[in-house]
């Protein structure tokens, strides 16, 4: 099993069960719509769940540099994880009132304290129900500079971002399989 990071479990959150596309031979659901089998217990097929959702895990359960207060339905913030020319990158989709989240101090700091690590970061932002998402770069010459500097220049470029995703034309999700859509 992967690695996770020990003591943090996913409560009640359930953001992985929402905000994720799913295209896989066995199951499919559309960008930003709830799984049919997410109740308010969790899972109503838990033990017998998909080998893409057993293995799911987002990046605040996986990487200890996300500060424990960051599990997503609690932040805000729901981290997906890519592989990006054999680099880790990360996604800070925001998922709950995104202007709020990017003018938080602790949210301007991990930013910036990332960034400065060159770390891979990208600030997204789900699409509508049916619709891919968006993300933006944020390891610019511009953020590097702003995050070495006040904490404003670097709240400044996040709510700059934010904008432009907020005005991104979000595209229609198309799934390559079909038979077991679980999107509500």
């Amino acid at each position: 099993m992967d690695y996770l990071v020990p003591d943090r479990d996913c409560g009640e959150c359930n953001l992985c069960c929402i905000v994720p596309a799913v295209d896989k031979p066995e199951i499919q659901k559309a960008p930003s719509s709830v799984c049919r089998h997410c109740v308010s217990e969790g899972c109503d097929i838990y033990k017998s769940r998909p080998e893409v959702c057993r293995t799911y895990y987002c990046g605040w359960r996986r990487l200890a540099v996300f500060p424990d207060d960051w599990r997503p339905d609690k932040s805000g913030v729901l981290v997906e994880m890519e592989q990006e020319r054999g680099q880790v990158a990360a996604a800070l989709t925001l998922v709950a009132n995104p202007l709020k989240t990017v003018r938080e101090a602790g949210f301007i700091d991990f930013v910036a304290r990332q960034v400065m690590r060159d770390a891979r970061l990208y600030l997204g932002l789900p699409g509508p129900k049916g619709r891919l998402g968006a993300k933006l770069l944020l390891n610019s010459p511009e953020m590097k500079k702003a995050a070495s500097g006040p904490r404003s220049g670097v709240k400044t470029l996040l709510e700059q971002a934010l904008r432009k995703l907020q005005a991104h034309d979000f595209q229609p999700a198309l799934s390559e399989f079909s038979g077991n859509d679980v999107s509500t």
